[in-house]
């Protein structure tokens, strides 16, 4: 069977990174038979000299249509400052979120006892079974969305009285400046719900974060929460403030779960729990509509422009995000054998650099192509017939 995947190579370091990661999904995915075609929809820095845009409309239309987009990370911060407007992080991810109502954000961080050598904490703290924290950001609405959802509804006068700024108006001669943020009952219900069926799922407890002690916005987040709990009586759930999810990082355990917090908090905790895990570098990222089945698949790990280009940026966030695509087409022998291979290969002590440090010095450090060369060893080949 033949998938087609949109394409996005990204900037930086990205394209090196992509290109590992590619060659492993396509290996992987044929152990169920599929037969991976990845169509490239340029965007980033790297489509700006072509198309004059950083998100061209023909890249945006037509991976739209294809539904499912492989996206590496794009940026350049001097580029970014010259050409703000431009800046392809905002202008090409909030977009896809947004036009494709890409509400879940699984975020997921495995601790294996074996890998404690990686971990950004003590490896006492990582228990003999693990540690699987499945975090799930809400990706639409909130602080990120608010302002330029809501302006259209708020008068010019009432606009400047407040200071209600989109952030590329803001100047910094202001007297204040105002953000919006908001959560909509309907939205936030089938959030919920969703959360709530991946936690009884997978059997594991929900967490959710919040701060309904200050925000009003979070006093309706835990309010509709506790709603929705009662229709899932056999999930074990837990209501904690952003600020208690954000000491328990120091022990992993106690975020032990399906973690469900709003698109600020879901960002920011997110990316710590990755380094508490090891590394940015291996973080991997879904984002996915639940009602259309539309979905991107992007690590957390960024450009890396200064490592463009040398070889050793670490391509494992993008090949776990090849694993999280793979099970979204169904192409469930594949995933699982991209796991298992890197979980072996890191626990043969093959590294990347940014991985290296006193708990793991005698490991063997590879490069980009050396890393994934690991991990394709590690995967079977397809068998005919």
């Amino acid at each position: 069977m033949e998938k087609r995947i949109a394409l996005v190579r990204g900037d930086g370091s990205g394209p090196e990174m992509m290109e590992q990661a590619c060659r492993v999904a396509i290996k992987a995915a044929s152990l169920d038979d599929v037969e991976i075609v990845f169509e490239d929809t340029p965007m980033g820095w790297a489509a700006f000299g072509e198309y004059g845009d950083t998100l061209p409309e023909e890249s945006f239309r037509r991976a739209t249509e294809i539904g499912i987009l492989f996206f590496g990370a794009v940026g350049n911060t001097e580029l970014d400052r010259k050409n703000p407007e431009m800046a392809p992080e905002p202008r090409c991810l909030l977009r896809i979120r947004k036009d494709w109502g890409l509400l879940l954000n699984f975020r997921p961080m495995i601790f294996y006892k074996s890998l404690d050598h990686l971990c950004g904490v003590r490896p006492e703290r990582i228990p003999p079974e693990g540690i699987r924290q499945i975090w799930i950001r809400y990706l639409l609405e909130d602080s990120y969305f608010g302002t330029a959802d809501l302006m259209e509804y708020i008068p010019e006068d009432v606009r400047k009285r407040l200071g209600i700024k989109l952030k590329k108006d803001v100047t910094g001669d202001e007297e204040i400046v105002t953000e919006l943020a908001y959560f909509r009952k309907d939205t936030l219900e089938k959030y919920f719900r969703a959360a709530f069926s991946y936690a009884r799922t997978a059997g594991l407890p929900l967490i959710s974060v919040d701060k309904q002690n200050v925000m009003a916005r979070f006093v309706f987040w835990r309010k509709v929460c506790q709603r929705i709990a009662k229709e899932f009586p056999d999930v074990q759930t837990e209501n904690i403030y952003v600020d208690a999810a954000n000491e328990r990082h120091f022990v992993p355990a106690m975020l032990h779960g399906v973690i469900a917090c709003g698109n600020e908090h879901g960002d920011i905790l997110s990316d710590a729990a990755a380094k508490a895990m090891g590394s940015l570098g291996l973080m991997c990222s879904s984002a996915i509509n639940p009602e259309t089945g539309l979905a991107m698949f992007e690590s957390g790990a960024g450009t890396a422009p200064t490592l463009a280009g040398k070889d050793v940026a670490n391509p494992i966030g993008r090949i776990l995000s090849a694993s999280l695509m793979l099970r979204h087409i169904g192409a469930m022998k594949g995933a699982d054998a991209i796991d298992s291979a890197v979980r072996t290969v890191l626990q043969d002590v093959y590294i990347t650099a940014e991985l290296l440090s006193d708990k793991n010095e005698s490991s063997t450090v590879l490069g980009t192509e050396g890393m994934a060369e690991a991990i394709l060893s590690r995967i079977p080949d397809r068998k005919e017939g």
